[in-house]
């Protein structure tokens, strides 16, 4: 039997990615599960993994949950691609050339997107426990971190707390960029003000310096009137 090894990145992320590989006999469900585990999510959501073509458009889904296939015959009859379950179909049915891709959904309230890209094709070893990751490139992101920002459930000053505790983030410059980079709807307002507090301490400090300046000046010419006049 035929090995698969596919390469998992985050959708616009592919600095983020696994390495995994999975018997061509397997299951969906079996891709499914060892996606999850490699990624550290906690397998409570909805899934469906769709075979794409060069360009990661969508076509074939091959979906996790039986609730969501067509209802009826009927509803088959008038779908060009109907649904399958991913514990009923084999990876090797939807594997058409050798960089076969597949796009993988998960949690429809925040679309968790993953690019699947066939990388090479391994004869089978007989002592492999499959499926497996070999290889893991970055840190996996917070599954539910996304899950509430994009639910305005976090406000910046809350992301901003938590991210000050993660472990993960080492300088205070990566929290502004990370926030900077993120795409759940932080204002710029806010972000403008996180960034401001600061400068505008010492704006005022420089603000009450020069009235003090300008106090010592007036009270100098005072002093120099008082003596001409002496």
């Amino acid at each position: 039997m035929a090995v698969y090894k596919f390469k998992i990145f985050i959708e616009d992320n592919e600095d983020i990615y696994r390495e995994i590989e999975i018997l061509s006999g397997q299951t969906f469900d079996d891709f499914h599960n060892i996606i999850q585990d490699a990624y550290k999510f906690d397998k409570k959501h909805a899934a469906s993994f769709f075979v794409s073509d060069d360009y990661w458009r969508k076509h074939q889904e091959i979906t996790l949950r039986e609730e969501d296939l067509p209802l009826d015959k009927e509803e088959i009859r008038l779908k060009v691609s109907p649904k399958n379950l991913m514990s009923k179909t084999k990876i090797a049915k939807y594997i058409d050339n050798p960089r076969q891709r597949f796009m993988y959904v998960f949690d429809p309230s925040v679309k968790w997107a993953f690019c699947i890209e066939l990388m090479k094709i391994l004869p089978d070893n007989p002592k492999g426990n499959y499926p497996i990751c070999v290889r893991s490139i970055g840190n996996a992101p917070k599954q539910y971190k996304q899950t509430q920002m994009a639910k305005g459930e976090l406000t910046p000053d809350q992301l901003m707390a938590g991210m000050l505790h993660d472990p993960e983030v080492v300088d205070e410059s990566e929290i502004y960029q990370a926030i900077k980079n993120d795409t759940t709807g932080i204002d710029e307002g806010d972000l403008n003000h996180l960034e401001g507090e600061e400068g505008e301490d010492l704006a005022d400090e420089e603000e009450e310096f020069s009235s003090e300046e300008d106090e010592m000046e007036l009270d100098d010419d005072y002093a120099m009137q008082t003596n001409d006049e002496d």
